[in-house]
């Protein structure tokens, strides 16, 4: 494919890009009510992301918090931009955000649930363990059909020492969602690090043994 070529594939993959995000712009310069406004500029924020924009994400979502009053839209915004935090692994940045969310009081159990799991596996990348465990604790409580729940856990009680409760709720993980395939890792390595796990708890081997197949996918955020 010569220069020329390559120059103009490049410009017609940006042109519906730019497209997308000029007609995106307009709904929310148009929006009629503020839950129509905040309902676009989530969409917006959800493109940036998608395209890698991420500062004119971030801007968008911080000048609303600015300018809002609504406190259940704050803590969605909080929440978007904790989200932004832990893809770049900036988990100190991340926490504040999920935290400042929570201290908002959402409504949603959807939202406290995300929250709550967040605020944990962050607490876990970060070390703290104990503080991570309450939270994670918490998301389960909250909803206890959701597999990331488990797996945080696991990962905060493994961090604690306690090897059979971490093998327990990663198993709990596994039988959740069997097609997601982190909690299922993560109880491989604890099985490999501390064999006798398998002896003691023989249930541990079988969950592994068992067909993703034959256990129904739920849904995760």
């Amino acid at each position: 494919m010569s220069n020329a070529d390559k120059k103009t594939t490049v410009i017609s993959l940006e042109e519906p890009s730019q497209d997308t995000e000029q007609l995106l712009l307009e709904r929310l310069k148009n929006s009629s009510t503020d839950d129509d406004y905040f309902r676009w500029m989530l969409f917006v924020v959800g493109f940036y992301r998608g395209i890698n924009k991420i500062e004119a994400a971030t801007e968008l979502l911080q000048g609303f918090i600015t300018a809002t009053k609504n406190s259940e839209h704050s803590a969605h915004c909080h929440l978007a931009l904790g989200q932004i935090a832990t893809d770049e692994q900036r988990f100190e940045t991340a926490l504040k955000h999920f935290t400042l969310a929570l201290e908002l009081a959402p409504k949603k159990h959807k939202v406290l649930y995300v929250l709550h799991n967040n605020i944990g596996y962050c607490l876990n990348r970060l070390g703290r363990f104990a503080e991570g465990e309450k939270h994670c604790r918490t998301a389960i409580d909250i909803d206890w059909t959701r597999a990331s729940g488990y797996r945080n856990l696991g990962v905060t009680l493994h961090g604690q020492g306690n090897i059979i409760g971490a093998a327990w709720v990663l198993a709990e993980a596994v039988k959740t969602d069997a097609a997601d395939n982190r909690a299922r890792v993560l109880l491989e390595k604890l099985i490999a690090s501390h064999p006798s796990i398998g002896i003691q708890c023989p249930w541990i081997l079988q969950t592994l043994s068992s067909d993703p197949k034959t256990h129904p996918e739920v849904p995760l955020i």
